[in-house]
């Protein structure tokens, strides 16, 4: 199970993993807090009422780019810097690794969501 552990998150013990992701998490809201206050309400492509279903809908693939390439940016510190991580830099991935979610949901196809088909098929409140 060492072995393991040591594969998936390299040199790191778990408590030094979890504090890590403290501060990975602030990165994250910071980005996130950010791009939320951005929420245009009179949009046709938004339901005037914050829903977190929409919220879900809208953002999921955003979040599964976000985890995969913080996990790698995280995972690959070392061998892409030659240097040790610290907590100042968990959070600039943080805020790194939402970025990345963030671009692929508006340039990448994948990840990105038709606003109108989601507003359409969850019949969410447009007054």
């Amino acid at each position: 199970m060492k072995e393991l552990f040591h594969i998936l998150f390299g040199e790191y013990s778990f408590v030094q993993v979890f504090g890590f992701m403290w501060f990975y998490i602030i990165g994250y809201l910071i980005t996130a807090l950010d791009e939320t206050t951005d929420r245009d309400v009179s949009s046709p492509n938004t339901p005037k009422k914050w829903r977190w279903k929409f919220w879900f809908y809208d953002n999921w693939r955003r979040y599964v780019v976000t985890i995969l390439a913080t996990y790698i940016l995280f995972r690959f510190y070392t061998e892409f810097t030659g240097n040790e991580l610290t907590c100042f830099e968990c959070v600039m991935i943080g805020l790194v690794g939402d970025g990345i979610g963030t671009f692929a949901k508006r340039r990448v196809m994948i990840a990105k969501v038709n606003r109108k088909k989601l507003m359409e098929t969850n019949n969410f409140d447009m007054s």
